[in-house]
């Protein structure tokens, strides 16, 4: 099992739709949503449970501190969040500045009422969970089986870029297309794939494509322009457009139904559901009500706050 490597990044980066970029109407026929369902109840959150967080927290000239739960700009830190109260810089360890802003990275404990977080306690943060509020990380793997004797290897070359350029056009054209992504054989670094990139080392490239409709239909029209090695599998559920759509309309029902306050969205476990960050979900309301109108699994919730256990 391989991960994705750096090299393919800017690969997916325009294979993937951006963010908030789809409109409901995008794609003819139904999202799958029941509309005339009447709206679901979502429990406020207790003012005596106490919630907690691992991300940056910031302040500068235009608010007071706010813990971020979007992503995060990096050149100055800027970003979207909940305001903090009880907060003080002085008393945490940590903290930079510059250009009048005051940022740290912190595990944070406290209550939320009325979309402030009180904040009772602060910590280091957690190994690994910077960034859990901006989307998941997922294993970009294939899925087909190793031929016998190894997936084949090509020399890299501006005709196989264009090759496999072309055999993604060919898939993403489709009208069951689901998602597409890169993967590597032999499972290499991204600076092992770069470096075989600038000595033409050869490579296995592979294109893994996922689809709704027939396999061996999308691997004939693919192959008359990509010979490289190719997996294919089938999926059930929503196309990439039909996707696309259904998030657009899960943010508007999520905000102005459920009045769920909505951090970042993104088509994420490989194309075949909806991540969308909010920055709370008591009891689980939320995403028992997307479960309800999109189907179970199709629109996944990630909530930036959670509950403290007992």
């Amino acid at each position: 099992m391989r991960t994705l490597v750096p090299a393919t990044a800017l690969l997916l980066a325009l294979l993937s739709a951006a963010c908030g970029s789809s409109e409901p109407g995008a794609v003819g026929g139904s999202t799958g949503a029941d509309v005339d369902a009447p709206p679901p109840t979502v429990p406020a959150p207790d003012p005596a449970q106490l919630y907690e967080a691992d991300g940056t927290v910031l302040e500068d000239s235009s608010h007071g501190p706010e813990l971020c739960l979007g992503g995060v700009a990096l050149s100055l830190p800027q970003c979207g969040g909940v305001p903090l109260a009880n907060w003080d810089w002085d008393a945490v360890d940590g903290a930079q500045r510059g250009s009048g802003t005051t940022w740290g990275e912190f595990h944070v404990v406290g209550t939320y009422a009325d979309g402030v977080l009180t904040v009772t306690d602060v910590g280091p943060l957690r190994p690994g969970d910077l960034g859990a509020g901006s989307g998941t990380v997922r294993s970009f793997t294939t899925s087909c089986p190793e031929p016998a004797g190894g997936w084949p290897a090509a020399v890299p070359s501006v005709s196989m870029e264009e090759d496999f350029g072309a055999g993604s056009a060919v898939a993403q054209a489709r009208p069951d297309h689901v998602a597409l992504w890169v993967d590597y054989a032999g499972g290499l670094t991204g600076e092992e794939v770069d470096q075989a990139m600038v000595d033409g080392t050869p490579i296995a490239k592979i294109m893994n494509v996922v689809v709704t409709g027939d396999v061996a239909e999308t691997e004939a029209a693919i192959r008359k322009v990509w010979r490289g090695p190719l997996c294919v599998v089938q999926h059930e559920g929503p196309t990439q457009k039909e996707l696309q759509a259904i998030r657009a309309e899960a943010e508007t029902f999520m905000q102005e139904e459920l009045g769920l306050e909505v951090t970042w969205s993104q088509e994420g476990d490989v194309g075949l559901a909806a991540e969308v960050g909010v920055v709370i979900d008591v009891g689980g309301a939320g995403q028992a009500a997307l479960d309800e109108r999109y189907g179970p699994g199709t629109v996944k919730l990630f909530p930036g706050l959670r509950p403290v256990a007992d």
